[in-house]
């Protein structure tokens, strides 16, 4: 039984992905930073597909010019890489950027060293000093 729900919630997803006229993917969506490492070097693969051949650039959020553009096309693939330290996201759009026709937010998670439980030394249950 849990293998047939599993297989449904499978399935759900990708029956809503096949109405959608534009499919933009990339991968990692994640950096994890701290203290200690306050950024990410990452390298980014960006695979998108459409049901109409047409002309579509790549943008993302640190430059007004396009990443990348195909002309007469309705599949593409491209890597960035980047250093990241704040939440951006990559969008796909034809000869209006303003428009996106797809797009994708690359999320930062900070993790916070505030927490006191992390800097306290383990002391031993007899320990009053």
């Amino acid at each position: 039984m849990s293998r047939l729900l599993l297989a449904l919630a499978l399935l759900i997803p990708l029956q809503g992905l096949a109405d959608e006229e534009m499919q933009l993917k990339v991968k990692p969506v994640l950096c994890i930073i701290d203290e200690r490492t306050p950024s990410c070097d990452m390298s980014f693969v960006v695979l998108w597909e459409s049901n109409d051949s047409g002309y579509y650039c790549l943008y993302n959020d640190f430059e007004q010019a396009p990443l990348r553009c195909w002309s007469e096309r309705r599949a593409g693939e491209t890597s960035d890489e980047r250093t990241v330290d704040e939440e951006f996201r990559f969008w796909m759009a034809g000869s209006d950027r303003e428009s996106p026709l797809a797009a994708v937010v690359v999320e930062v998670l900070r993790l916070d060293s505030g927490d006191r439980r992390r800097n306290r030394r383990g002391r031993h249950v007899w320990d009053i000093l």
